[in-house]
């Protein structure tokens, strides 16, 4: 998952986001009436984006307790200047029917956040943990979306960009609680041992 991820990733900042270095790009020309807004949505938002991955690896976590932690303060922190600016973003740049997407995204993005940390501050490592795996999904969004968006015939679709952001926002919200679900009842499993008769 995390390989396609990272493909994903590369294809989106080679295809989208490298044109922001040239001047007479659309996205360039579109973004210069909020050059500074857009930097305080896009810089934390990329380094939440790449810190994030890091918290998911134990051996970190077991290793380096103190960097996860480092990182993690750090995440909390993009998040809270990312997700709040991408909504004055979507109002600065209204796009009627994405508009509200936008906040939602940043909603639960930030509310999952502030419920990790809470659950951290008050010792409840494994809540904290689950609350992190449905954070990172809301960063994810913006990568799923650019990339599922490029596909010729999505790209063509009338409302093939809405229906795309609202579907990928929709499982941000549901899948990792299904994932975490199924790692719950995985590991009942292995603890219950079924008795066999010699």
């Amino acid at each position: 998952m995390w390989i396609v991820f990272g493909l994903m990733t590369i294809f989106v900042v080679v295809h989208r986001d490298r044109t922001l270095l040239d001047s007479q790009s659309f996205l360039r020309q579109r973004y210069a009436v909020i050059p500074w807004l857009m930097l305080a949505h896009g810089v934390p938002g990329a380094l939440a984006l790449a810190l994030g991955l890091f918290q998911f690896s134990s051996r970190l976590r077991q290793r380096y307790l103190q960097l996860h932690r480092v990182v993690g303060r750090t995440y909390v922190g993009c998040v809270a200047i990312s997700a709040p600016s991408a909504v004055a973003v979507s109002f600065a740049l209204p796009h009627v029917t994405l508009t509200m997407a936008s906040v939602i995204q940043s909603a639960g993005w930030i509310l999952t956040t502030a419920t990790g940390l809470y659950c951290v501050r008050t010792g409840r490592i494994q809540q904290h943990r689950e609350w992190m795996m449905r954070s990172y999904p809301f960063a994810m969004v913006f990568i799923v979306v650019r990339t599922i968006g490029a596909i010729p015939a999505i790209a063509r679709m009338e409302f093939g960009g809405v229906t795309v952001v609202w579907s990928v926002i929709a499982t941000a919200c549901f899948l990792p609680s299904f994932v975490i679900a199924w790692q719950a009842l995985a590991a009942s499993q292995r603890r219950v041992k079924v008795p066999t008769r010699a």
